[in-house]
């Protein structure tokens, strides 16, 4: 009996010191301000600058033109009008440049 009340009670001393470091962490992450310039830093080094552009070649036949464009979330959307009339969306990841994604429109197949 006495081993399992010793057990309790470090248990207990060992979930208060647990709490206790996690307080003492969040205090210091939170008060600390060379942590967020050192994070915008990081930040600005993940992400691509304004003074280094993405060169973006969209597969469109010659004498297409780009109509609308619309920015959905962390997406831009091109509406392209083909030379025969019909439109085809291009969904581009503006970070990197990437088409993720083309939906054709227009006739449907009889």
């Amino acid at each position: 009996m006495q081993i399992l009340k010793a057990l309790v009670v470090i248990m207990g001393v060992l979930i208060i010191a647990g709490f206790a470091v996690l307080g003492v962490e969040l205090y210091k992450r939170m008060s600390d301000p060379n942590r967020a310039a050192a994070q915008a830093i990081e930040s600005e080094r993940a992400t691509p600058s304004g003074r280094d552009p993405i060169d973006v070649t969209l597969d469109v036949p010659v004498g297409s033109r780009i109509g609308d464009t619309m920015v959905l979330g962390n997406r831009v959307l091109l509406k392209v009008t083909l030379p025969q009339g019909l439109d085809r969306l291009y969904v581009v990841d503006p970070r990197n440049g990437a088409v993720t994604a083309t939906i054709s429109a227009g006739k449907a197949a009889p």
